[in-house]
């Protein structure tokens, strides 16, 4: 049986640089956020209700989800981010434990940036969280993404901060050095949950 390991982070810290670390060890990485971003499309099954929640504003001219908006409203809307989430929520848990049943792994890894507020948590052999400071996410967002820093400090504001992080998770690993001390600390982390986990 395959164990899950749950690794979560807020934007800008790193958590997708560790993901690639563990894919790097040829441990299976299974990303919420990019099942997020199919649950939004036209052929999945909960794209009608995700949409229902916006109206036709939220609609391209080509039927596609407008993602820009929808994240706007979302981020700025707690009932709404919280109606958006009921909807996609279950079809993330869902594909994550199809993926997770059909890999013949010992280990794989569950990407979420939500992991502990969506309770996939309880899926997990052991979590990990990267922290990071503040300030060095929103600097690491805007050059990543060219996005507002308001609109990135309004996306920290809807996610958990990094204390309750840090309570909730097994392990935590700190990105605020260089790449090289990260991939070192990264590459100690996997070492040891493949000792205590396989």
């Amino acid at each position: 049986m395959t164990r899950i390991i749950g690794i979560t982070g807020g934007i800008g810290s790193g958590k997708s640089t560790l993901a690639l670390c563990f894919r790097a060890h040829n441990v299976p990485v299974f990303d919420a956020d990019a099942i997020s971003r199919f649950a939004l499309t036209p052929a999945s099954a909960c794209f009608a209700d995700a949409i229902a929640l916006f109206g036709d504003r939220a609609l391209k001219p080509d039927g596609t989800a407008d993602r820009a908006y929808i994240a706007s409203m979302v981020f700025e809307d707690r009932n709404l981010r919280h109606s958006l989430n009921a909807i996609i929520h279950p079809f993330v848990q869902n594909e994550l434990l199809r993926l997770s049943e059909s890999c013949d792994a010992p280990l794989a890894v569950w990407d979420v940036p939500l992991l502990f507020e969506s309770g996939l948590d309880a899926y997990c052999a052991c979590t990990v969280a990267v922290l990071c400071d503040e300030e060095i996410r929103i600097a690491r967002a805007k050059l990543r993404d060219g996005t507002d820093e308001e609109q990135i400090r309004a996306r920290i504001r809807a996610q958990m901060n990094d204390e309750a992080r840090e309570s909730l998770a097994t392990y935590t690993i700190r990105n605020e050095g260089t790449m090289d001390d990260f991939f070192a600390e990264a590459d100690a982390l996997i070492a040891k949950l493949r000792e205590e986990l396989d």
